[in-house]
């Protein structure tokens, strides 16, 4: 068993990993750099992110959404079921955790109980789940639904679902549970998962029902805000839900990273992406995520479609670490100094495996300033 006793003064890292040509930016120069997902790059990467000193790899998943011009295009194709992935990614690392999207609205407790319990057990502890509601209506039509149940229902679904599975994980008696949405008798066939108390929580919900539920449920919450400021507003409102719950949540901002040496370069870079944007690549990846996360469709609020779309596409409402590797560095260090940070994940518009590799030289930087110690020093990788 590996009991979790994360320490508030270090910082962890999670490198969103890819799950089609391009993330952020939505860029048609770097879909065409980028390489082609098959089983050897993914499985090149997860040994990048290791070799880099990446505690962790976190690999977003929705089942459907209008992206036939996306795919064209090279953009968020093809892309791989993250539990089923991440079983190939544990057999060729030894420290890296994991952490998978798994939806709530289209599951019973009992299947998300066994994988889980089957992934953190493979791996020694390396697992951690991405819990996410649902992803529109067009998902929900695949699974036989006439659509998405409304927001903040989809949230009490999805507490009530954590409930069942933690008890599964954590009982050893049968258990026996009738709820409001979920019916479940019995146990699970072991293994059970070996980090303690439970595998690690995450979610990204920043509505009112989403932090929440973060707050009562997860151990993590995905922030996107692109500055240090907005990150501490949402810090601010989980403080004063955990005060109640009593309970320890983290953060867990989202950026955009680009470590070149010449001054200015990064930021260059980062300009001559934008200019390649694929308007309508974007407009259409942008219909689906702003359409169905709520947190996103409040902060691009009050601008027009096609604005609010590029605005998301190239990644202008999240954290930018431009710079060398020592400037980076010390963005980081001052991320930590003023926020509630414990990950930030990681996002490279022009990914491959030495771009990731490139990022070590950020973390000796920041495990000289004190706020991170590699994960196989450890005996957790959060």
């Amino acid at each position: 068993m590996k009991t979790r006793v994360p320490d508030p003064n270090l910082l962890s890292f999670s490198y969103f990993f890819p799950t089609g040509q391009t993330d952020h930016i939505w860029s048609d120069e770097a879909a065409a750099a980028t390489p082609k997902l098959d089983r050897n790059v993914f499985l090149e990467m997860a040994r990048a992110a290791e070799d880099a000193g990446f505690d962790s790899v976190f690999i977003a998943d929705t089942w459907s959404g209008h992206q036939r011009v996306a795919e064209r295009y090279g953009h968020q194709s093809p892309k791989f079921q993250a539990p089923l992935l991440a079983m190939g990614l544990f057999a060729v690392t030894e420290h890296l955790g994991v952490i998978t999207t798994v939806h709530t609205s289209h599951h019973k407790p009992a299947h998300v109980a066994r994988m889980g319990a089957t992934l953190d057990a493979f791996s020694g502890g390396r697992w951690g789940w991405n819990v996410v509601t649902g992803f529109g209506d067009a998902e929900a039509r695949l699974f036989g639904e006439a659509g998405m149940a409304a927001h903040d229902d989809r949230y009490a679904v999805a507490a009530e679902f954590v409930d069942v599975v933690k008890r599964f994980w954590t009982e050893d008696d049968p258990i026996e549970h009738r709820g409001r949405y979920f019916t479940a008798e019995g146990r699970i066939k072991a293994p059970r998962p070996v980090q303690q108390p439970t595998p690690l929580l995450v979610s990204a919900g920043a509505s009112a029902a989403g932090m929440a539920f973060a707050a009562n449920h997860c151990d993590q919450l995905v922030v996107a805000g692109n500055t240090v400021e907005k990150i501490r507003a949402v810090d601010d409102r989980l403080e004063n839900l955990l005060a109640a719950s009593g309970r320890t949540v983290t953060t867990a901002p989202f950026a955009i990273a680009i470590v070149r040496d010449g001054e200015g370069e990064a930021e260059e870079e980062y300009e001559r992406l934008t200019r390649t944007l694929n308007v309508h690549a974007t407009m259409e990846l942008a219909a689906d995520i702003l359409g169905g996360v709520e947190s996103i469709k409040e902060a691009l609020a009050g601008e027009e479609p096609q604005e609010a779309a590029k605005a998301w596409g190239s990644g202008r409402g999240i954290l930018k670490l431009f710079g060398d590797a020592e400037q980076v560095a010390g963005q980081l260090v001052e991320l930590k100094k003023q926020t509630s940070t414990a990950n930030i994940l990681i996002n490279f518009p022009l990914w491959n495996p030495g771009e990731v590799r490139r990022f070590r030289s950020v973390l000796d930087h920041c495990r000289d300033a004190g706020i991170w110690v590699p994960p196989s020093e450890r005996s957790f990788s959060w």
